[in-house]
């Protein structure tokens, strides 16, 4: 199975501290990969240098073989890299309808010229933006009662949807969600790994950074573990705990896994 993302020795420091150094792992469609680590691992700067916050200083990051380790955040995004945050990032002054269709707009064609000399194009554009992001919203899960809410007034867990139904708007070939389920309710964090799990077998490579490991190992077919910026293990969710390398850089001991670490 050919890779959608792949990552070939990619590093990053800053100053005197590597981040990431030669991290190498391949993201494959329509599956979990589970990105996990103690706390400074690595795994947000990973998120980081795939979405192209950040540039490496050394390494690669291919996007369904072609290269896009130099291109801006916006190229990749046109190119179907979709992201979420640690914190929902809402579009003030929009409502849930709103803040979804600007991740739709990626596949829009009009600009200023035409906005001006032509409203009735847009306009027809804009009607298939709607469509676009209300499919994305039922995807998600999002009530209607929410849509035409302002975004940044919505309940926690609505808005964490609502940022991956823009994610889903953009129509990615990859997502990338970092610690979806903090702050949620163990309910909504078993429906998030549901969503996750439907979004995967789309066809989209998902990549999970998350700290919640029964909704890792519940959602993840393939777990990448870092941790002081350099991969430590890559494998099944089972392997993964059967792992002593990885318990070991958990609990910072040499403890058996039957110490129920991702419990």
């Amino acid at each position: 199975m050919t890779a959608t993302l792949s990552l070939h020795g990619i590093s990053k420091s800053f100053g005197g501290l590597n981040a990431v150094e030669d991290v190498s792992f391949d993201l494959p469609p329509a599956v979990v990969t589970a990105l996990i680590g103690p706390n400074g691992a690595g795994k947000s700067t990973i998120i980081n240098l795939i979405a192209g916050i950040f540039a490496p200083n050394g390494g690669r990051v291919m996007l369904c073989e072609t290269d896009i380790t130099a291109l801006p955040m916006f190229r990749r995004a046109c190119l179907g890299v979709a992201r979420t945050y640690q914190t929902p990032q809402m579009i003030h002054g929009l409502d849930a309808l709103g803040n979804v269709m600007a991740g739709a707009y990626r596949f829009g064609s009009h600009g200023l010229l035409t906005t001006i000399f032509m409203p009735w194009v847009v306009a027809r554009e804009n009607s298939e933006m709607a469509e676009r992001a209300a499919a994305a919203l039922r995807k998600a899960a999002v009530p209607e009662i929410w849509w035409d809410r302002r975004a940044v007034d919505l309940p926690y867990g609505i808005q964490r949807r609502v940022e991956i139904a823009r994610a889903i708007a953009q129509g990615p070939k990859i997502l990338m969600l970092d610690e979806p389920a903090a702050g949620l309710n163990p309910a909504e964090t078993a429906e998030i790994g549901e969503l996750l799990i439907e979004i995967a077998t789309d066809g989209v490579a998902v990549l999970l950074v998350e700290h919640d490991m029964p909704l890792v190992m519940s959602t993840a077919t393939q777990v990448v573990v870092v941790n002081f910026g350099r991969r430590l293990a890559v494998g099944s969710p089972t392997q993964i705990m059967a792992n002593p390398e990885v318990v070991a850089a958990y609990l910072g001991a040499d403890v058996s896994a039957d110490d129920e670490v991702f419990a």
